[in-house]
């Protein structure tokens, strides 16, 4: 014998189960975005370990502008100038992972990385290339808040 169910009954289960449904996947939904979300601590803490590297490079550019000079290594332009290249890339990629930074600091940064280049196209001295290195990557350190 089969039970009769109003019509009536049958349209408020219907929409009491789609009440459901839809409360549970907006529920899952938000617990799902919540975890998968990058905070900004977590991202400034990204930036400042980046700009730390950053600083690491320019001052591995020494090592490569010493054996060029004394010619034991490649030339200024290949084992200088062009990681120079590189490292001003990723800056500016890190530039734009921190919106927080201003256009004194931004300017600050590539005159950093603009005296490198310079210095290396001048062929000055070692120890005054290494000079501008460690006041560069200083720089880069200070302005991302990494302590290298």
């Amino acid at each position: 014998m089969a039970l009769y169910i109003p019509a009536s009954r049958r349209r408020r289960n219907a929409v009491l189960l789609a009440i459901a449904t839809l409360v549970i996947g907006l529920v899952a939904g938000f617990l799902a975005g919540r975890s998968s979300a990058v905070t900004a601590g977590e991202r400034s803490a990204e930036v400042r370990a980046r700009g730390d590297t950053l600083g690491t490079r320019v001052e591995a550019l020494t090592i490569e502008y010493e054996q060029a000079v004394s010619g034991t290594g490649d030339t200024v332009q290949a084992g200088v100038l062009d990681a120079l290249d590189s490292i001003d890339q990723d800056l500016d990629r890190l530039i734009g992972d921190a919106p927080w930074l201003g256009t004194a600091q931004i300017d600050n940064l590539h005159q950093a990385t603009s005296a490198v280049r310079t210095a290396a196209e001048q062929t000055v001295s070692v120890d005054q290339f290494t000079t501008i290195v460690d006041t560069s990557s200083a720089t880069i350190r200070q302005t991302f808040g990494a302590t290298g």
